[in-house]
């Protein structure tokens, strides 16, 4: 009798393959940010993980896109609780504080963050990945917004206000990293709250 080989089932989404990803970011992580990115090695990062330089080979093409993982795992878009018919202003204090909150949850990630700032500053082909996402990302926002707040409301058009936004969040979240004592929630808020004047 021919009988049916039965196959092992595959792995769920939390196999093993993903806790090693998951294991060799946070190792990624902790180098980086002790070393910055152009001197944290793949040797360095599998010995913290506990792995070989091949376990990092067998998920990640290269260094550079185990720091895009790295980035994109900690590193996502805030997204500000709107409240649907409220005007400007308040919807930008609501955003104020949810940059403030996020920005001490993301000290911890400060060296890493300005390394990838650094290694993308001087590396073209970066810069083009990070257009990319960051235009994909402002498009998402932009149809957020404008379901929340009125476009009449903006002192500019949609598209252009998603980007300064963005630049003002990432410009308080830098100063606040370098020196959190000065930029506190109310800064964070007044800065938001000047866009809606």
């Amino acid at each position: 009798m021919n009988r049916a080989v039965e196959r092992p089932a595959r792995s769920p989404e939390g196999g093993k393959r993903a806790r090693t990803r998951k294991k060799l970011i946070e190792a990624a992580a902790a180098v980086i940010g002790e070393k910055g990115f152009d001197r944290a090695s793949l040797e360095d990062i599998a010995a913290r993980a506990g792995m070989t330089r091949g376990a990092v080979y067998g998920n990640f093409k290269n260094k550079e896109e185990l720091f895009l993982a790295l980035i994109e795992t900690q590193w996502k878009p805030i997204v500000p609780p709107l409240e649907p018919g409220a005007g400007l202003k308040d919807q930008m204090r609501i955003v104020g504080r949810t940059v403030a909150r996020v920005a001490s949850e993301r000290r911890r990630y400060a060296a890493i963050a300005t390394a990838f700032q650094l290694y993308t500053l001087t590396h073209a082909p970066m810069q083009a990945k990070l257009t990319e996402k960051n235009a994909a990302v402002y498009r998402r926002i932009e149809k957020e917004l404008v379901k929340a707040i009125p476009a009449k409301s903006f002192p500019m058009p949609a598209k252009q206000f998603v980007r300064v936004l963005d630049a003002v969040t990432t410009g308080l979240l830098f100063t606040y990293f370098q020196t959190p004592e000065l930029i506190t929630e109310d800064v964070f808020v007044a800065a938001f709250e000047a866009l809606a004047r």
